[in-house]
């Protein structure tokens, strides 16, 4: 089966890219109906759930959004009562964030949707095909992440 007219580029990062941003198009509006948040609003409650006290700062670091989409997704967070926030003991200019049980609840809720979903999304793979990939991917992700990467990045 030939899969010419799927992209209309062959580069490996602009068909990586395409994947997952039509998969999160195709999904988004199903979290929405479903646990009233969109996909990157769930991330970052996961984010916070996952550690427990972390910062504004540590959130844009880790997910990569932009500062004022990070602040906008938090504030939302915090209104609709899934985080809370205190001040650092070390710094009172530094929130530290945490989930409540709502936001427990919903992020259970967004756990189990995504499951459903990704399970629709690999549809066509192959248990094996499905976990090459996922290899893969884990060791993309792992030479991205490394010095050697960055060493042969400023030799290019």
């Amino acid at each position: 089966m030939s899969h010419d007219s799927t992209f209309k580029n062959r580069r490996l990062t602009y068909r990586l890219n395409i994947v997952a941003q039509e998969a999160i198009d195709a999904n988004d509006e199903i979290f929405v109906r479903e646990t009233g948040l969109r996909i990157r609003d769930l991330r970052v409650l996961r984010l916070i759930d996952d550690n427990p006290d972390t910062t504004f700062a540590e959130i844009s670091q880790t997910t990569g959004l932009e500062r004022s989409l990070t602040s906008r997704i938090i504030q939302g967070l915090l209104k609709a009562g899934l985080i809370k926030r205190r001040n650092s003991d070390r710094d009172a200019r530094v929130f530290m964030l945490r989930t409540t049980k709502k936001g427990q609840a919903v992020r259970q809720k967004g756990r189990e949707v995504s499951d459903r979903l990704e399970i629709l999304l690999t549809k066509p793979l192959s248990r094996e095909e499905l976990t090459a990939l996922d290899d893969s991917l884990a060791r993309l992700g792992d030479w991205l992440r490394s010095d050697d990467y960055r060493d042969a990045l400023r030799k290019s």
